[in-house]
């Protein structure tokens, strides 16, 4: 679950990080956009970058821990992965 959480978070990360410059340069991308508000910006690439690797740790963690659940329920039943190491 920790493994998965942390791995999503880089990849929540990187999405932030794209986000973040799509916002920082949308006021430039054309005639129509020329009346947004130049706070929105920043406001929403700081933002993503703090909050899209929170929300894709929580989801990360969420889902590791339910494949986790699912996993060991059902090798229970069926025997799991056996590992032979010599």
């Amino acid at each position: 679950m920790r493994v998965s959480a942390i791995c999503y978070a880089v990849l929540g990360l990187f999405e932030g990080v794209i986000f973040a410059a799509m916002f920082s340069f949308l006021p430039f991308a054309g005639p129509n956009t020329q009346n947004m508000p130049k706070f929105l910006g920043p406001i929403f690439g700081l933002g993503a970058l703090i909050i899209f690797p929170l929300l894709f740790a929580a989801m990360g963690a969420i889902a590791g821990g339910l494949g986790a659940v699912v996993y060991n329920l059902t090798a229970h039943f069926v025997g799991g992965i056996e590992v032979e190491v010599e």
